[in-house]
């Protein structure tokens, strides 16, 4: 559901969240409702797959679908921000539990 890639300290320099779980839609929208993300323009739809770029403390962050799974990292190639873990922890507070929920009940039916 969750990957997160760390640099060799430790520190988070982006995540990847399963397209199995969520869609990048719904990830924008569920960034848009935290405290503090202001998003630089609106997508051409909900299932447009560009690059969506997002302001978390003055820090340029851009949400891109690499591979299979979506990528929230900072804009700049190569940046590590130590706000990115407070925005997991903020965007994981918010949709994990749900996910959580949604992937149990495909296998314990009642």
């Amino acid at each position: 559901m969750l990957s997160e890639f760390r640099d060799t300290s430790g520190a988070l320099g982006a995540f990847e969240l399963s397209r199995r779980f969520t869609t990048a839609g719904a990830l924008r929208t569920a960034l848009s409702q935290l405290p503090g993300i202001r998003f630089e323009s609106e997508p051409a739809s909900l299932w447009s797959l560009d690059r969506n770029r997002f302001t978390f403390k003055n820090r340029v962050f851009e949400i891109s679908i690499p591979f299979e799974d979506i990528r929230v990292a900072p804009a700049e190639a190569g940046a590590v921000y130590p706000e990115t873990e407070e925005l997991l922890r903020l965007l994981s507070e918010s949709l994990l539990p749900k996910w959580q929920h949604r992937s149990r009940s495909r296998y314990f039916s009642s």
